[in-house]
C-alpha cells in the first residue's frame, strides 16, 4: 500500500529536493503539485513521479488536488505574506500537512487550527523550511546535563552553492524588518536584523565565517520551551552576499531603499552571480550556558554537512512524514519542534555527508 503525498511547489529548490527524495520511497505516491506545468510535468517524468496542475488560491483547484492525500508538503513560500489556506484545508479534512515556513510570525500562527486539526485526526506542521527541527533535536540532545539553563546561542552558516531560489531570497530579506536580539555587557537588547558580524570558529571544514544577527522561530519558541533567552546568528555560503545584504538592510532602514523583499528578483541575480565565491559546507550549533549541580557548564551540539545543505534542510520534513507513514501521526496543531529525536535525525542524514557532534 502506498500512500499519497503531495508537494506543493514541488519543482523549486527545497521542494525538488523533497519531491526526489519521496520518488525514491516504495511506500510514497509522490505527486508534484504546483501550477507551473512545464517545469512541474518535467521533473516528474524524471523522477517517476506524478504531476498535478493546483492553483492554491482557488478554492475547486485546491480540492480537487486534495482528493485521496495522505499528506501535503507545503514548499510554494515564502509565507509572510500568505494566510492559513491550504493548512485550514488540511487539518478540515484529516490530511496530514507540514510547511517549509521560515518566518517566526507564520509558524506560531499555525496553532490557530489545533481544534480543526484534533477534530479530524491531522497532524499539522510550519516551520520546515526553518532549521527548528534540526536545532531542537541538537538543543534536546545536551538539555540533560543542566539543572538550570541561563542562555541559548543558536548559530547557522549555510552552504550549498547559489541552489537559493528568488522565494527563499525574498523571505531573507522579509526578515530584515524584524528586529533581532543579542547579549552584550551581560544585558539583552535589539539590533537591526541581519547585522552586527560576528565571527565564529568552526571544525573543520568550516573554518572561521561571519555570522550576523537575525530572527527566526528559535528565539520565541526556545524561550518559552527551555526557559532562556535565545541569540541567533547567520551567514550566507557567500561572505560578499553577506555584506551586500547587510548594506542593503542599512539602506533600506535610511529610507535610500524602498520595499526590500520587492527586488527579490535582482537580489537573486546577484546571489547567482557571486557563485563562484560561495563555499559549500554548511554548519549548525547549539550552545547552552547554565549550571548542573552547582557548577558552570557550556554545551554545544552541532551538525556539519560536506558539500550541501539541502539534504540537511529537508532531511526533517522526510523524518516527519516517514514517522506519519508508520502511523505515528499526533494530531494537532504547531511549530515543527519536539517532533523528532535524534535518532530519527541521524537514521535521516544517514545518506548525506552530514556529521552530528556533540560536546
Amino acid at each position: 500500500m502506498t500512500n499519497k503525498v503531495l508537494v506543493l511547489g514541488g519543482y523549486g529548490a527545497c521542494g525538488s529536493h523533497i519531491s526526489r527524495l519521496l520518488a525514491r520511497d516504495e511506500t510514497v505516491d509522490c505527486v508534484i503539485g504546483g501550477r507551473d506545468a512545464v517545469r512541474g510535468e518535467a521533473l516528474a517524468n524524471e523522477i517517476g513521479a506524478g504531476f498535478v496542475s493546483v492553483d492554491v488560491s482557488r478554492p475547486g483547484s485546491l480540492n480537487e488536488a486534495l482528493e485521496d492525500v495522505f499528506a501535503v508538503v507545503n514548499a510554494c513560500g515564502p509565507f509572510h505574506w500568505q494566510d492559513y489556506t491550504v493548512a485550514e484545508r488540511c487539518a478540515r479534512r484529516g490530511v496530514h500537512y507540514v510547511d517549509l515556513a521560515t518566518e517566526r510570525a507564520y509558524v506560531l500562527g499555525i496553532g490557530r487550527l489545533a481544534s480543526y486539526a484534533v477534530a479530524s485526526g491531522a497532524a499539522v506542521v510550519s516551520g520546515g523550511g526553518s532549521l527548528l527541527p534540526l536545532s531542537s533535536v541538537l538543543a534536546d540532545a545536551v538539555r540533560t546535563a543542566f539543572d538550570r539553563i541561563d542562555r541559548m546561542e543558536v548559530a547557522v552558516s549555510f552552504g550549498g552553492g547559489c541552489r537559493r531560489g528568488v522565494g527563499s531570497l525574498r523571505a531573507l530579506l522579509y526578515g530584515q524588518r524584524v528586529p533581532a536580539q543579542v547579549r552584550a555587557g551581560g544585558r539583552w537588547r535589539q539590533i537591526p536584523g541581519w547585522s552586527q558580524a560576528e565571527a565564529v570558529e568552526w571544525p573543520a571544514p568550516l573554518g572561521r565565517r561571519r555570522l550576523y544577527a537575525v530572527d527566526a522561530p528559535e528565539v520565541a519558541i526556545f524561550a518559552e520551551r527551555y526557559g532562556a533567552p535565545v541569540e541567533y546568528r547567520a551567514g550566507l555560503e557567500s561572505p560578499a552576499m553577506n555584506r551586500a545584504l547587510a548594506w542593503l538592510g542599512s539602506m533600506s532602514r535610511m529610507g535610500i531603499i524602498g520595499d526590500l523583499p520587492a527586488r527579490a528578483p535582482l537580489v537573486h541575480a546577484l546571489y547567482r552571480w557571486l557563485g563562484g565565491a560561495a563555499r559549500a559546507d554548511f554548519g549548525l550549533r547549539v550552545t547552552i550556558a547554565g549550571a548542573e549541580g552547582g557548577r558552570e557548564l557550556v554545551r554545544s551540539a552541532g551538525l556539519v554537512a560536506r558539500d550541501e545543505d539541502m539534504a540537511a534542510h529537508c532531511a526533517p520534513v522526510v523524518a516527519l512524514l516517514r514517522q506519519w507513514i508508520a502511523g505515528r501521526a499526533v494530531p494537532g496543531a504547531g511549530p515543527f519542534v519536539g517532533l523528532l529525536s535524534l535518532d530519527d535525525m541521524t537514521q535521516e542524514l544517514q545518506q548525506s555527508k552530514a556529521v552530528l557532534l556533540l560536546s
